[in-house]
C-alpha cells in the first residue's frame, strides 16, 4: 500500500530503486561480500586491441607479454580468514592426536570433573554475573560475534590488517584453528548450557546451538593472545593481552552462556593448543615474520633533537 499523496509514477520509481538497492544487497547477504558495479563491461569497448591479450602483429611480442602474464602471482597475503585453514590442515597433520592431548590437559585439571559435582555453585555464579549486564551491555553485543571480537585486540595493539599482514593473519589463524577445535571438544562433552538448566537464568542474546563446555570465546581469545605473545611486538603488557581474552571470556557468562568453568577448560585447552601449533613449519615461519613486522624501523626517520 502507497503513501497518501503520491503518485503512481513515484511509486514506481521508488520500488524500481528499492529493487535494485535489494539486489545489490543480496550479493553481499549471499556471501559475494561485493557491491555491484553498474555498466563494467563497457570498459572491454574502450581497450587497446594492439594490446595483449588480443593478438598482437609481432608473434615475438605477444609471446613476450604472455611469458609476463605467467610471471605475475596473487599477492602473498590474500584472504587471512580463509588462508587461516591451511594452517588448520597443518595443525591435524602435525598434530593426528591433537584431541586426545588436549582433553587430557583438561582432564588434568579437572575441570569437566568438577563441573558435573558442583553444577548448582556454578550455576549460582551465573547468576550473580548477571548484574553486570548493564555495565557490559555493549560491549557483549559488539563481541557477539567473532570479529566484534578480534577488533579489541588490533585496537589494543594497533594492527592493520595492510601494515601488518602477518600478525593480522596471525590473529585470523588462531580465530579459525580455534574454532575447529573447540567445536570438537563440545561434541565430546556434551555439556548443557546454563539456561538449559536453570530456568533463573535468561540469557542476553539467543544460544548458540552448541554444547556449553568448553567455551569458544575463552579458548579462542586465550589463542589469539597467545599467538600475538609469541609475535613479541614491543611495549605489550603481558597482564593487559591475556586480561582482555579473560574479559572477552567473562563476557560470555555475564550474558548467561556460559559457566566460569567452562572458561577455565577453554584457556588450558588454549595453551595446550598453541605449543601443537608450534611444531608446524608454515606456522612458525609465520610466527617469524609477525614478530619481524613488530620491530621499530629507524631507518629514513628524523633524528629528534635533544631539548636542553
Amino acid at each position: 500500500m502507497g503513501r497518501l499523496g503520491t503518485s503512481n509514477q513515484n511509486q514506481n520509481q521508488n520500488q524500481n530503486q528499492n529493487q535494485n538497492q535489494n539486489q545489490s544487497a543480496g550479493l553481499g547477504t549471499a556471501g559475494f561480500g561485493v557491491s555491484v558495479r553498474y555498466n563494467s563491461q563497457e570498459i572491454r569497448k574502450l581497450a587497446d586491441q594492439r594490446e595483449f591479450p588480443y593478438k598482437l602483429a609481432s608473434p615475438k611480442d605477444y609471446k613476450a607479454a604472455q611469458h609476463l602474464a605467467n610471471q605475475i602471482h596473487f599477492r602473498e597475503y590474500w584472504d587471512a580468514e580463509l588462508r587461516g585453514s591451511m594452517y588448520l590442515d597443518e595443525f591435524i597433520r602435525t598434530n593426528p592426536d591433537w584431541q586426545t592431548t588436549l582433553t587430557d590437559a583438561i582432564k588434568a585439571k579437572g575441570y569437566f570433573q568438577q563441573l558435573c559435582d558442583g553444577k548448582g555453585e556454578q550455576l549460582l555464579e551465573v547468576i550473580e554475573h548477571s548484574v553486570d549486564r548493564e555495565e557490559r551491555f555493549f560491549e557483549i553485543i559488539d563481541q557477539h560475534q567473532g570479529d566484534g571480537a578480534i577488533k579489541y585486540w588490533l585496537g589494543m595493539l594497533n594492527i592493520d590488517a595492510a601494515s601488518d599482514p602477518a600478525t593480522y593473519l596471525l590473529i585470523r589463524v588462531a580465530r579459525r584453528v580455534g574454532e575447529v577445535v573447540v567445536m570438537c571438544l563440545k561434541e565430546e562433552y556434551r555439556v548443557a548450557r546454563p539456561s538449559q538448566v536453570c530456568p533463573a537464568i535468561v540469557p542476553m542474546v539467543d544460544v548458540p546451538v552448541t554444547p556449553s563446555f568448553p567455551s569458544g570465546h575463552a579458548l579462542q581469545s586465550q589463542l589469539i593472545s597467545r599467538c600475538l605473545e609469541g609475535a613479541e611486538r614491543p611495549l605489550t603488557q603481558r597482564e593487559l593481552l591475556f586480561g582482555l581474552a579473560r574479559r572477552v571470556a567473562e563476557n560470555r557468562i555475564v550474558a548467561g552462556l556460559h559457566y566460569p568453568l567452562d572458561n577455565e577448560a577453554g584457556f588450558v585447552a588454549a595453551d595446550k593448543c598453541f605449543k601443537l601449533l608450534e611444531r608446524g613449519k608454515k606456522f612458525k615461519l609465520l610466527l617469524e615474520r609477525a614478530r619481524a613486522e613488530g620491530q621499530p624501523k629507524a631507518e629514513g626517520h628524523p633524528k629528534h633533537e635533544a631539548r636542553p
